[in-house]
């Protein structure tokens, strides 16, 4: 049984924009002397298991000329702002295109206290996009690590089904399976020069095969208020590349607190992480506000977002631009602007 990586850590970090987030797990995969958390082998499927297993499903042959593992390995990212980045791979070029690969990374039992506020973060990135663009799934059991008890999917990125290269970056001349497509929206990704990078042919107009920059992902854990949950990341794809995800983070708000202004002017309103990446977190006290509107706006006033919340609402960012925006808090007792800093 060969150990691989995992670190996994329970500790409570002050946020001083009023809120306090327990992280229940986190990964990324720097450390190389913590080797011996990841098991290579079939996942035994007990109980409150505290190791994190890989597992080859498919047990198909490396097809790429590079003598790939046939299970999840540590690599560095594929693209030039990722190259100095650890992350976790999966091979999927088996030269089989009828059998997908199944490699299965499952990480350890993690306790769910408070659903509302928990929430499961990561990065991924294709090896390229759109041709051969790998896909996979995040799935949860809510019962043992064995692999058929992962009946939930949480969420689900496309794979490359047909089309050829020579239709370049004309996504929608593809087609892909159903799941979020890496590059679709001109973003993350970064142009290939070298053809598919595994047999040295420069290419200078291929932009079939733009290299995946690692993008950051998040799903809401509601559904698993007050129970142990195994998480599990499955590379499903049928003869592509590779993929890679990194920064496995999973947290929940133990605190919500607010500055004394915030409470003297009637709009007890927290708002983390700022400045936020793909999202922003927003909390208030139901005890003093009863239903509340958050517009956000650029900094001549045009709004760009708006959206009625609940005591716990978590807001997309990342179709926004780094850069400095208004938030405007609508309630019965009036509103109020806060910033808000988006970086990417």
């Amino acid at each position: 049984m060969n150990k691989l990586y995992l670190l996994l850590t329970a500790f409570l970090i002050s946020i001083t924009t009023h809120a306090q987030l327990s992280i229940l797990f986190s990964e990324n995969f720097e450390d190389n002397s913590q080797l011996d958390y990841i098991y290579e082998d079939i996942p035994p499927g007990i109980l409150n298991d505290q190791y994190a297993y890989i597992y080859d499903e498919d047990q198909l042959p490396d097809g790429s000329p590079s003598s790939r593992p046939g299970v999840w390995f540590l690599a560095y990212g594929f693209a030039d702002v990722d190259s100095n980045s650890v992350v976790f791979a999966s091979n999927s070029w088996t030269n089989n295109g009828s059998t997908p690969v199944k490699n299965w990374f499952i990480l350890p039992a993690i306790q769910i206290t408070d659903g509302a506020t928990a929430v499961l973060r990561w990065k991924s990135a294709p090896y390229q996009t759109p041709y051969y663009l790998d896909g996979y799934k995040v799935l949860i059991s809510t019962t043992t690590n064995a692999i058929d008890a992962f009946t939930d999917t949480v969420f689900v990125a496309a794979e490359y089904i047909s089309g050829a290269s020579s239709l370049g970056g004309n996504y929608a001349a593809y087609t892909f399976s159903p799941g979020f497509v890496h590059g679709l929206d001109g973003t993350y990704i970064q142009h290939n020069p070298n053809g598919d990078g595994d047999i040295s042919t420069p290419s200078a107009g291929d932009t079939a095969r733009n290299i995946g920059i690692l993008r950051e992902f998040n799903v809401s854990l509601s559904n698993y208020d007050n129970q142990k949950i195994y998480i599990a990341f499955l590379h499903h794809s049928i003869d592509d590349n590779l993929l890679s995800i990194d920064d496995i983070v999973v947290e929940e708000v133990t605190d919500i607190y607010f500055s004394v202004e915030d409470q003297q002017s009637g709009f007890a309103v927290s708002m983390y992480p700022n400045p936020a990446n793909q999202f922003v977190n927003i909390a208030y006290d139901a005890n003093t506000i009863s239903s509340l509107t958050v517009e956000i706006m650029d900094q001549a006033g045009k709004i760009l977002l708006t959206k009625n919340t609940t005591p716990f609402t978590q807001i997309q960012t990342d179709g926004l631009a780094s850069g400095v925006y208004l938030v405007r808090f609508t309630g019965m007792q009036g509103s109020v602007v806060k910033k808000l800093i988006v970086q990417h």
